[in-house]
């Protein structure tokens, strides 16, 4: 076998087990919408998707407006105020999820891409 053939193989096989990771690692839009239902104000469908700052910031979110629900005026208007950022971000994450679960994957494809390259593959 010739260098460039044995070279050819190596990335290939660099390439089925990016692609089979991938395909393991791939995450489900079922289950990224049932977080969103039962645990949506919690970004929980955000960490699951790997977007740990969307998440965190919905949870955050989320925590402010209670807080600012149970305490005195004017504290109520301005939870309104920020429950319906809140609101609105929810919604967009509803409409997107399809969105956020394919880039899920192209995230992990693009880190093993680069992993692989470092060790001098692909």
């Amino acid at each position: 076998m010739s260098n460039h053939s044995v070279e050819s193989d190596r990335k290939a096989h660099h390439r089925e087990l990016i692609e089979d990771t991938v395909f393991n690692a791939r995450r489900s839009g079922l289950i990224a919408y049932l977080l969103w239902t039962f645990l949506g104000g919690l970004g929980m469908h955000n960490f699951y998707l790997g977007r740990p700052r969307a998440g965190g910031l919905q949870m955050a979110g989320t925590l402010f407006v209670y807080c600012t629900y149970v305490s005195d005026d004017p504290w109520p208007l301005i939870g309104l105020v920020a429950g319906t950022v809140l609101g609105i971000s929810l919604f967009i994450d509803l409409i997107r999820i399809p969105t956020y679960v394919v880039a899920y994957s192209e995230r992990l494809r693009a880190r093993l891409r680069n992993s692989v390259g470092d060790w001098g593959g692909a």
